[in-house]
């Protein structure tokens, strides 16, 4: 039995004005919204912004770090030049990375964003630079390559390629320790990717575990390249008075002067990453003047006592990445690199330049609740992708949009095309109409028969298609058996006629 239902708007005030916003910031599409509606009413849920939200992120229309800022009011900062920001990947040394999406090619990419307090810093504005000229030097499959450096709305990014993974930091966080085989293959990866780097002459001067991106397929990718400097030896690199790199995994001479390091102080922090890929610390504990003051003075700990599994030659090269003096150390990543090689055995005697398991990449909201929001601000499409105009209100009122039994299936259909979401803990029933469908839920029935229509016609046209490659077959079989087939009276005779000239052969 049905109930007639109030003919009031299905939206109150509050999610209207969500949906104007989304209309406004150019996520979603009118048609996009009333099918979420649609699949709200057959599951009887209440009208919230926040549902409202939650089905829209379960569909596959919205991210969870933009349906978050919707919710907070805002209605712009989601688009960069031409790239639509998805969520937020990371905060480097110069900045937050984005997962950003093409507008127009529907590429995904990695936008590293300039902060707006950097954008008056020559300084930083010339290190951002720096980077960008450092990133396009590089093309090696270890390294996160960079494509193209841009402005708009005085806002400064370094487009990068998206790397579908983890941080090594995060990885061991989540997952625990890695294995020697995969710390083998890791060290691997990362000696070439630096190797590539220090051959062109550039000192990365950040070497950490969250500065190795991981990727699903196990491949380890170097990044970051915020403090790195082109040319070892250089001069006119203004001193700076904050500490440059990471008090775990600093060497002691960069510690002091980072502006002479060479490529010896990039080898002692990748030993200290290598540590803590097998044991999940840094060497050193204590505050940072404490760390700083180890990294000087005390060798590093015996990587045994935590994992008694190491073998003696990966230890003792651990001690030659992390000796206190530059000189007693590989030379470059280039010289050690066949010190790595000789480390096959630890991996099986394998090197597949790729980690043996899979690797889960970081969730949506892994980076949206370690640091704040700094681009969302009302910035938009450049003028060569514009967004289209706002729709009317009264084109989402929706008051019409109900359900009754005689659609609820092509509803539930509808609800099949998009990734299901959460229930609500909260569920208010809504009243079925007595008219019957509505005109919206109508067309979703139309368009569901037409579906029917031509899946039968499809089934129709492959059985026909199946029957006549059966007769050709057929075909081709009885003509080949003729032709091979032996004459049914078996033997031919030979005859001479009297004349003795001729032979005339007789059939028998």
């Amino acid at each position: 039995m049905q109930v007639q239902a109030e003919a009031t708007s299905l939206l109150d005030d509050l999610t209207r004005s969500f949906v104007k916003r989304s209309l406004d910031a150019g996520l979603l599409e009118l048609d996009d919204i009333k099918k979420v509606v649609a699949s709200l009413l057959a599951s009887n849920q209440l009208f919230t912004p926040e549902s409202l939200a939650e089905g829209l992120v379960g569909a596959g229309l919205l991210t969870k770090w933009q349906a978050t800022k919707l919710l907070a009011g805002k209605s712009g900062g989601f688009y960069l030049g031409s790239y639509k920001l998805l969520r937020p990947l990371g905060k480097g040394g110069m900045g937050v990375v984005y997962l950003a999406e093409h507008h127009v090619m529907k590429r995904l990419m990695a936008l590293k964003i300039l902060p707006p307090e950097a954008s008056t810093d020559r300084r930083r504005i010339a290190l951002f630079k720096s980077e960008a000229r450092a990133c396009a030097q590089l093309d090696h499959p270890n390294i996160v390559r960079a494509y193209d450096f841009a402005e708009s709305g005085e806002k400064l990014y370094i487009v990068m390629e998206y790397v579908d993974g983890i941080d090594m930091h995060l990885a061991v966080q989540r997952d625990g320790v890695m294995t020697l085989a995969d710390t083998v293959d890791s060290l691997m990866q990362a000696t070439l990717g630096l190797a590539h780097a220090h051959e062109r002459g550039i000192v990365h001067r950040d070497i950490k575990p969250s500065n190795f991106l991981v990727r699903t397929d196990g491949v380890v990718k170097l990044s970051d390249l915020g403090l790195a400097r082109i040319g070892v030896g250089e001069t006119g690199e203004p001193i700076r008075k904050k500490l440059m790199g990471t008090a775990d995994f600093i060497s002691p001479e960069q510690a002091i002067n980072g502006k002479t390091v060479d490529f010896t102080a990039d080898i002692y922090s990748l030993g200290c990453t290598v540590f803590y890929m097998l044991t999940g610390r840094p060497p050193f504990t204590g505050t940072a003047a404490e760390r700083l003051a180890k990294h000087q003075t005390i060798p590093t700990p015996d990587v045994r006592e935590w994992r008694p599994d190491c073998p003696q030659t990966l230890v003792d090269l651990i001690e030659r990445m992390t000796a206190k003096r530059p000189q007693d150390r590989p030379k470059s990543a280039v010289e050690l690199l066949s010190q790595v090689q000789r480390l096959a055995p630890v991996s099986n005697g394998v090197s597949s330049r790729k980690i043996g398991r899979h690797v889960v990449p970081a969730s949506d909201t892994a980076a949206d609740e370690s640091f704040s929001e700094v681009t969302c601000e009302n910035s938009s499409l450049s003028s060569d992708a514009e967004i289209a105009p706002l729709a009317q209100l009264d084109e989402f009122d929706f008051a019409n949009l109900q359900v009754n039994d005689d659609v609820v299936d092509a509803t539930n259909q509808l609800q099949g095309s998009v990734k299901q979401f959460p229930a609500q803990s909260t569920v208010m029933p809504f009243a079925k109409n007595e008219t019957g469908c509505v005109k919206e839920l109508g067309r979703v029935k139309e368009k569901t028969a037409s579906v029917d229509a031509s899946s039968r016609q499809a089934l129709l046209l492959g059985f026909g298609l199946a029957v006549a490659i059966v007769a050709l077959i057929a075909v081709i079989v009885v003509v080949v058996h003729t032709f091979m087939r032996p004459d049914a009276d078996g033997l031919i005779r030979l005859k001479a006629t009297e004349s003795g000239k001729k032979i005339i052969v007789v059939d028998q």
